[in-house]
């Protein structure tokens, strides 16, 4: 493997040397095989050499977030002392490698396990769909305590290839980056991409930059069209921290205009189990995964993910699909993002409500009373200047539920 960061270049001999370096730190620190090393992962080489060096010394790496509250690091804390499976189906005939912490749409922190077989597994799989090679570059701008991130260290030690590390997120660095920086790689969440289009003012990228592996959330339709018009080498994926990131993905500029986010890995094979996707094969904990994701699969065996499980809203014994909603508020022409959760009612179990960047109430409402069923319409709508979001770029659902119950009983109302 080779870094690159803005502190310097370092090549194979001089990661190695540095990974042995904090090797022999650990050890003095008395870390050893089995313990679960709980520390902050800001996005610079120190976490890189800790990640190898803890994993080499057969300990487990659990970063977390540099700005996590002391709240968070206290829940952070049980979660690392935690011993059971949680009814997850963990292979403990396969050391634990790595753990992590994800939140879901429920806002609430849950232990994930990897083992070394998920993680080889899926490196040399998504090598296999995206075509990547030693010799190849991949830029890496999102945080290295997530699996999207850290995949890219496991990825590129494997192969030789070169990790070029960026501190932080910014859609202008990364633009120069991918021009000027011999980029054949990126991986990103399209509020990421969206960004960098904006700066480059849909310039097209470089022959040089092979795949832009984009996941963490659904890509908005219009997204997708400006990608299509400058011939982005988008490769549209779906995974999760649970597999060790990529479990469908797309080909690289495959920009067709359908729901599927591509066929499974090879050596994957997906399901469709009572609404939910299934995921076996060895990216899956103990084989198998009964994913909260719904979907289905079309006539060519590609993956269709209709949304999370939990997010599904059921009002006066109708399931409505906030998808749906989401889809019809934003192909009205001033919408830019739309997001739909659901908010508990004493009378109806459940309201969609939505929040909407962009657009005026009375078009949207008009807009939905032409499409949706009328239990499908928000019991309110409310115009934000921005969605909130995780550093990751995922929605924070949890945060809107919150938002919508304190807001219930505004002005912008779409009566039932």
């Amino acid at each position: 493997m080779q870094l690159e960061t803005p502190e310097g270049f370092w090549a194979a001999q001089d990661c190695e040397a540095a990974i042995v370096e904090e090797m022999n730190r650990l050890r003095a620190d008395g870390i050893s095989k089995g313990s679960v090393f709980l520390f902050p992962a800001p996005a610079n080489p120190e976490t890189v050499w800790r990640v190898h060096a803890l994993t080499r010394l057969e300990a487990v790496p659990m970063p977390h977030s540099s700005e996590a509250t002391a709240e968070h690091l206290h829940t952070l804390e049980e979660l690392r002392n935690e011993t059971d499976d949680g009814g997850a189906r963990i292979d403990r005939a396969q050391p634990i490698y790595l753990r992590l912490t994800t939140t879901g749409t429920t806002g609430k922190p849950k232990r994930v396990d990897l083992n070394e077989q998920q993680i080889e597994f899926s490196a040399e799989a998504s090598a296999s769909r995206l075509g990547v090679s030693g010799d190849d570059r991949w830029l890496c701008c999102l945080p290295l305590h997530h699996i999207a991130g850290l995949s890219i260290l496991f990825r590129t030690a494997r192969l030789g290839a070169t990790t070029v590390l960026h501190p932080n997120f910014d859609p202008h660095r990364v633009s120069r980056a991918i021009d000027e920086d011999n980029i054949q790689l990126v991986s990103l969440v399209p509020t990421m991409l969206k960004r960098i289009l904006d700066a480059r003012e849909d310039q097209p990228f470089p022959p040089s930059l092979r795949v832009i592996l984009l996941g963490g959330a659904p890509c908005p339709p219009s997204l997708l069209n400006r990608c299509r018009d400058i011939q982005a080498p988008v490769a549209l994926t779906w995974g999760m921290t649970e597999t060790a990131s990529q479990i469908a993905t797309r080909t690289p500029g495959d920009l067709r205009d359908a729901p599927d986010v591509g066929k499974p890995l090879d050596g994957i094979t997906i399901r469709e189990h009572e609404g939910l996707l299934t995921v076996k094969g060895p990216i899956a904990p103990g084989g198998l995964l009964v994913t909260g994701d719904r979907g289905t699969l079309d006539a060519e065996g590609r993956v269709i993910v209709f949304g999370r499980g939990e997010s599904l809203i059921i009002s006066g014994g109708e399931n409505i699909d906030p998808r749906r909603i989401e889809n019809v508020l934003l192909a009205q022409s001033e919408v830019q993002e739309a997001v739909v959760v659901g908010r508990p009612d004493a009378e109806w179990g459940e309201r969609p409500v939505a929040f909407v960047v962009g657009g005026q109430v009375h078009e949207l409402k008009n807009g939905l009373a032409e499409t949706l069923h009328r239990h499908e319409q928000p019991a309110e709508i409310h115009l934000l200047t921005a969605i909130p979001r995780n550093e990751m770029g995922k929605v924070d659902r949890s945060a809107l539920r919150d938002q919508a119950q304190a807001m219930h009983g505004g002005d912008e109302i779409l009566g039932r």
